[in-house]
Parts: structure tokens; C-alpha cells; sequence
């Protein structure tokens, strides 16, 4: 328990510190895009969580060197690739191509695009991670998709401010009671603490998360989501493979703005 309450400080004070540096790095490398509303702003806020998170994880190492680090390094891994594959996208996606099914599309005619790259190595980065803590093939084949599904879907949701994180932090809620191990717990506690620190500026439009955070939360629910039981994965992957067959065909912001509660969670802290 002591170990996940030093991880959520000890990387929400490192949020406080470096948002302000990574916008002034981001605006000066000309990292910079037009949201919603028009207004330039610096892209690719998904890069503090790797500082924070590499910090963190010295954190565990240096009080549970004893313990199996196993699952934080796992973390670690998928999240970093995720992060670098989202940052590539950030900075030099094509927009003219929307969807899953397009950049795959795209793919198996010989064009790779950033969005593509993006999803075969998420994708594999899911398959490995399902491997090392998975029992049978069935395992390992709803994992990955449901990894690699979470990270993707935390990515639809990440079109207007705060909407990511505010996905994220309710698909967080099942780490009150799944049986997570002690080192990712404090590894997805880790990445909460630097969220939160981030978040008001999310809000408020004041810097994007971009892909490269967007994903990073993604992978992370998938990974968590990963410890729960057969019928509660089960359950968690029709969800996400219907709300992927729907946004194939609809805008999920459309979908969000027609319905009232939805609009309503949306607009908060705005």
C-alpha cells in the first residue's frame, strides 16, 4: 500500500514540474496544432508520462528489489512503445485517413501510414504482453484484442478536451477490487498521479494529450482489465469490439453530443 501512495506523489509532483517545461520543448520544436476550436496549441502532452513513469519505476525497483518486478517492467515496455508509436502519429499522421479499418485497408494495398504502424505494433505489443501473463492460446487471443482494443478506444475518445482522461479515469474504477500485483498497481497508480497532474490543462485546451498519451492510457487499461476474471474480460471485449463496429460507421462525438448525460460529462470542467 505504501509503495502505490509513493508512486501516486511522487509522479504527481513530477506532472507539476515538467507540464510546464514539455509545453515551452513542444512550442519551441514547433510540435504545435490546430484543436476543435481552431486555436494552435502544443500537441503530444503524452510525453511527460514517459519521464514519470521511468522514474517511478526506479521508485519500485529500489523498494521491492526483492519482488517479482515482472509485471512493471512489462508496463513499462508497452507503454513506452505505445507512447513512441502515438508521438510518430501526432507529428506526422495523415488525416485524410480515419479509422481502424482504413490504415489496415491501406496496409495490405503496400501504403503504411502512421495510423497503421500504429496498430500492427500495438497490436504485437499486446500479443507479448498477453503472452508473459496469459494460460492458453484463448487467453492470449482475448487479451491481445482486448489490449489492443482499450488502446485504440482510448484514442477514439481523445477528439475534444478532457475526454480521454475522463474515459480513462472511469475505466480505471475496476482497479479498486481486481487482483492486480503489487508492483503494476503501483505502476498504474504511478501513471494516475501524472494524469491528474495534466489534467486541468487538458481541460481547459491548453495543450493536447495526442496520440502519444492517449495511448499510453489505453495500453494501461487494457493491461489492467488483463486481471480480471474469464466472464469479466469476456464482457469488456464485446463492449469494445461494438463500440469499434459502431464508430466504423458513426462519429463517436456525434453520438456523445445526442445524448444528454453523455454531452453533459463531456462538457464538465470545460
Amino acid at each position: 500500500m505504501l509503495i502505490s501512495i509513493l508512486s501516486f506523489l511522487l509522479c504527481f509532483l513530477l506532472g507539476k514540474l515538467m507540464i510546464p517545461m514539455f509545453t515551452h520543448l513542444l512550442e519551441e520544436g514547433s510540435s504545435i496544432k490546430s484543436n476543435y476550436r481552431g486555436e494552435v496549441i502544443p500537441v503530444s502532452m503524452g510525453l511527460i508520462f514517459v519521464p514519470a513513469l521511468l522514474l517511478n519505476s526506479i521508485l519500485i525497483a529500489l523498494l521491492e528489489g526483492s519482488y517479482d518486478l515482472l509485471p512493471a517492467i512489462i508496463f513499462l515496455i508497452g507503454t513506452f512503445a505505445m507512447c513512441f508509436a502515438g508521438m510518430l502519429d501526432d507529428l506526422l499522421g495523415n488525416r485524410n485517413v480515419t479509422g481502424l479499418k482504413g490504415h489496415i485497408r491501406l496496409f495490405f494495398k503496400g501504403h503504411l501510414t502512421t495510423g497503421g504502424f500504429k496498430a500492427i505494433l500495438g497490436g504485437f505489443i499486446a500479443m507479448l504482453i498477453s503472452i508473459f501473463f496469459s494460460n492458453g492460446l484463448l487467453n492470449i487471443v482475448m487479451n491481445t484484442l482486448m489490449i489492443a482494443l482499450f488502446t485504440n478506444f482510448n484514442n477514439l475518445l481523445d477528439l475534444r478536451p478532457g475526454r480521454s482522461i475522463k474515459g480513462y479515469l472511469f475505466c480505471l474504477v475496476p482497479l479498486v477490487w481486481l487482483p492486480v500485483p503489487l508492483v503494476l498497481r503501483a505502476s498504474l497508480l504511478g501513471l494516475l498521479g501524472v494524469v491528474l497532474a495534466y489534467f486541468p490543462y487538458d481541460l481547459k485546451a491548453k495543450a493536447m494529450l495526442g496520440d502519444s498519451g492517449s495511448n499510453v492510457l489505453g495500453i494501461s487499461l487494457g493491461i489492467l482489465y488483463m486481471n480480471g476474471s474469464f466472464a469479466f474480460r469476456l464482457g469488456t471485449l464485446c463492449f469494445l469490439i461494438l463500440i469499434h463496429v459502431i464508430t466504423e460507421k458513426y462519429s463517436l462525438t456525434q453520438i456523445i453530443e445526442g445524448n444528454k448525460f453523455l454531452n453533459y460529462v463531456d462538457q464538465i470542467g470545460r
